[in-house]
């Protein structure tokens, strides 16, 4: 029998009401030892490796395809266990459902396990053969391990050497299914492109007008076959004589929608290939000539079909996990490296007899597309940039997560332009760019070569002094570098602000010409480089074209509510007088002598950047600040312009916190204070507005950040209602979900629009945005009479009293959050626990029992924003919604 639990995430996926994928059935005959490979044209073309082990199909999914060639390690990414069934199964999973797209049974067989295959699976690596159609001889399956392994879901497969190795291209010599002979299900064996379903394909659309406003921003999909005369706009010309690549604008984040195209962000070197009746050449972003640096990659284009063309892409250096390695590029012009060179093509903007950068980016990558693999016997050094259509959030975490740079996103319906354009947009993964080499300062200790580069930018005709590099190099580089250095000297710095003083001993100056560059985490207040690492020299690059990169806007809106994708300001050198501190917590006393230096974060300066605040994940206070920083504009606004009470921990939440309700004495940077009226007296209260007041409530040890439910300009018309589910120790967590579920039903009811986020403790908080017509009391009253009537429905599960006798074995709905005064922990906020939790906003889709209150922490919070397609609470700030008579009638609230 097969246990349930194998094949449940396999059920979880699937609605088999639409999907035509077998469902599976519990009873297996005696173990075998099947295997297939298919062909699955989902999102992007791959091919699926299934073993037959345990009663269930061990599956991977393998993106480049099998490989017969002993030296092509393939990535095969662990999947969940499919259904003996499955490895019969082709046809087309309809779209919404998992894995849309068409599957084929590309190949399939026997497999021999050598060894014993369930120890090998633990241990993860499987040796086998295999007897198949296609797929012969000895196979590997390898899990990676280290950061590439993804928690073990990432391994390598590759072939063994052995009489069947070869370096033949099996998936283009047999595309074809063993089944069906058919190429793509639903075409005859011998169609590609003119059937779908037994049926005569539609005919091609008329040309649509020129694109221009909306229509540019997703074209109507045309297939323009092998004639580039075929492509909107194509305008018959001779090829520009001279032709700049087209560049890409720096944003902070990825634009969403289906109008946009989404690639991998290579790192490597930008090349423009012209190609005339045989005849190659390679040119450089900054116009030189390197056919001869990259003769692999120029004999792979001499075979592209086209007696005349132009294409755009980038040659890369290749690790084995698929991923491009800059340094290795660079090794390899050396002669220093056998990493495979590749040159990845993205764009064509000419082709025989046809210019065509007037023609529509996704017309001009389905004809490179259709070229590229009309080949015979396609050359692995030349190779087609795929890209993803919409869902950039995902597409972007994705590459973060593999360890890319980044990704570049381009308008679909987007003319090729030689200069940096808006539609086309870079968002990186870390920060990098290139800098002008200045200097050099002498090596201390053992070190060879120097000590550490000097860096700048030009602004203007001026270059600026931007740092120095220290790390990121091998002896061989120091060695390397520090001979052409020697030879480039001269007697005065280049830069308008040259380092001074400790900083500028053992300084030697050198002509401004190389171009290195360098991986780092944020620039300083007082535009210094934090955290430097030398990444190799951009021998393409021009030295006066490197200026300091700045995020552009994002055309249209960034699709997230309408939150501003401006620039921030420049930050200003941080003062003594930003360091002050507020409140009760005082200085205890040094625990040495030699106090840690100061950092900053958007410009406040971190004491003791080092301390750990959350010792079970060894969290300190610099990395709670980062994680302030990389969630600001999620944060903010839902923290900027309240009175604020704050938990602070200046020890870590393991030791002495606090609550702190009034600030007295001088604001830390970015804060603010301001009187509130309390019963007695007046109170300060503190407000932060921006992104330097949240990163000072960091520096001072703030864990938790509790807002009011008004605004400080408004402080007595209350704007949200904050419901909180904190459960008894004894209440399962299913029952939490479902009373969440039923205050917001009763909240929808009564027509108020509701949200949910995580505690970052134990329960849940349903909020709702609301414009106050009363004040306090309406709205304390009215959260009030809310939880009596669903504790009236539910007596047995929930309590709107803080008894703690009758809270037993309960859901505590807690209003009294909506009286003056009280407060609910922000969103984003962390709280003073074990594990760094955070208070984070879901979709109500998401409440599920696999989703726990503490579910999100400061480690994976950024993770998640990054791959989210829409935040989960979109429209928050944009809800118009009151109390009205209606509702409190219908509560029972009438006016005595």
């Amino acid at each position: 029998m097969i246990s349930a639990p194998q094949l449940k995430e396999y059920r979880r996926k699937r609605d088999f009401k639409r999907t035509p994928e077998p469902k599976g059935t519990p009873e297996r005959a005696a173990e075998g030892r099947t295997f297939v490979v298919q062909k699955h044209d989902a999102t992007r073309l791959h091919y699926d490796l299934r073993l037959e082990m345990g009663g269930t199909l061990k599956s991977w999914a393998v993106p480049k395809g099998p490989s017969l060639d002993p030296g092509e390690k393939r990535l095969a990414v662990r999947v969940e266990d499919h259904p003996l069934e499955y490895g019969g199964f082709e046809g087309t999973i309809p779209e919404g459902e998992y894995g849309a797209g068409s599957v084929l049974v590309w190949d399939r067989g026997r497999w021999e396990p050598l060894g014993d295959p369930d120890e090998g699976y633990r241990k993860g690596k499987l040796h086998f053969r295999l007897h198949g159609e296609k797929l012969k001889g000895g196979w590997v399956l390898v899990r990676m391990g280290g950061a590439r392994g993804e928690d073990g879901k990432n391994w390598l497969f590759f072939k063994e050497k052995d009489k069947e190795a070869g370096k033949k291209d099996i998936l283009k010599e047999r595309p074809e299914s063993v089944l069906s002979g058919r190429r793509i299900w639903g075409a005859g064996p011998a169609a590609e492109d003119g059937r779908r379903n037994g049926k005569k394909a539609p005919p091609e659309p008329a040309a649509p007008e020129k694109l221009t406003g909306r229509k540019a921003g997703r074209p109507r999909r045309r297939r323009p076959g092998m004639a580039p005369a075929g492509l909107h706009n194509a305008r018959g010309a001779p090829p520009p004589s001279r032709l700049a690549p087209q560049l890409a604008t720096l944003v902070p984040k990825v634009p969403e929608g289906d109008g946009w195209l989404h690639e991998i962000k290579f790192d490597g070197y930008r090349i423009l290939c012209r190609l005339r009746e045989g005849e190659v050449r390679l040119i450089t972003r900054g116009g030189k000539d390197w056919t001869a640096r990259f003769s692999g990659v120029a004999r792979a284009c001499a075979g592209f079909p086209a007696k005349e063309a132009i294409l755009d892409g980038e040659v890369v250096a290749l690790r084995e996990d698929g991923t491009s390695d800059f340094q290795a590029l660079q090794n390899s012009l050396k002669g220093g490296s056998d990493a495979p060179i590749v040159y990845y093509v993205f764009d064509l903007p000419y082709a025989d007899g046809f210019d065509l950068r007037k023609s529509p980016l996704i017309e001009r990558k389905e004809l490179l597309r259709r070229r590229l693999e009309s080949r015979a016997g396609m050359d692995s050094h030349l190779q087609y940039s795929q890209h993803v259509q919409g869902k950039g959030s995902e597409v972007y975490g994705h590459a973060c997560r593999i360890g890319v740079e980044g990704v570049v996103c381009k308008k679909a319906g987007s003319e090729y332009q030689p200069k940096r354009t808006k539609t086309w947009l870079k968002v990186k993964c870390t920060r990098r760019q290139e800098f002008v080499i200045g200097g050099f300062t002498d090596p201390g200790g053992s070190r060879r070569g120097f000590g550490a580069l000097l860096l700048g930018c030009y602004d203007g005709d001026d270059l600026v002094y931007c740092g120095k590099v220290g790390t990121g190099f091998d002896d061989a580089l120091l060695v390397d570098l520090a001979g052409r250095l020697k030879r480039m000297e001269r007697k005065a710095p280049s830069f308008k602000n040259p380092p001074r003083g400790p900083e500028a001993r053992g300084a030697h100056w050198v002509r401004p010409e190389l171009v290195g560059e360098v991986a780092f985490t944020e620039w300083t207040g007082d535009g210094s480089l934090r955290h430097p690492a030398f990444v190799g020299l951009r021998e393409d690059k021009p030295a006066r074209e490197v200026a300091r990169e700045s995020y552009g806007f994002l055309p249209g809106g960034d699709g997230r509510g309408g939150r501003s994708s401006k620039p921030k300001k420049s930050r200003k050198r941080a003062t003594k007088k930003n360091r002050a501190s507020a409140g009760p917590a005082k200085k205890r006393g040094t625990r040495s002598a030699r106090k840690e230096p100061e950092e900053t974060v958007a410009g406040v300066p971190l004491s003791n950047p080092g301390r750990v605040l959350f010792p079970e994940q060894d969290l300190t206070k610099r990395t709670l600040a980062e994680y302030y920083e990389r969630i600001a504009e999620w944060a903010l606004p839902h923290v900027a312009g309240r009175p604020l009470t704050l938990v602070r921990c200046p020890q870590g939440h393991a030791k002495d916190c606090f609550f702190q309700k009034h600030i007295d004495g001088p604001m830390p940077k970015g804060m603010r204070g301001m009187k509130i009226q309390e019963k007695a007296a007046s109170g300060a209260y503190l407000v932060v507005d921006d992104l330097p007041g949240l990163i000072s409530l960091v520096q001072l040890g703030v864990l938790e950040i509790h807002t009011w439910g008004s605004r400080a300009d408004n402080v007595e018309k209350p704007d949200l209602l904050v419901f909180d589910l904190d459960p008894d120790p004894g209440v399962r967590w299913e029952d939490v979900i479902e009373s969440a579920r039923v205050t917001g039903g009763r909240l929808a009811e009564l027509g108020l629009r509701s949200f949910v986020k995580t505690s970052g403790g134990k329960g849940l908080h349903v909020v709702a945005p609301i414009a106050c017509r009363g004040g306090w009391e309406e709205v304390r009253s009215f959260a009030k009479a809310v939880v009596e009537d669903i504790c009236r429905e539910m007596p047995g599960r929930c309590a709107a009293t803080m008894s703690k006798p009758k809270r037993k074995g309960k859901i505590f709905i807690d209003h009294f959050r909506n009286g003056r005064g009280a407060t609910s922990v922000a969103a984003y906020s962390t709280r003073a626990k074990a594990g760094a939790p955070v208070s984070a906003p879901i979709h109500w889709d998401e409440l599920s029992p696999r989703l726990k209150a503490d579910a999100f922490n400061v480690q994976n919070v950024p993770r998640r924003l990054a791959s989210l397609k829409r935040d989960p609470w979109e429209g928050f700030f944009r809800v118009r919604q009151s109390i009205t008579s209606e509702m409190k009638k219908t509560l029972g609230m009438e006016e005595k």
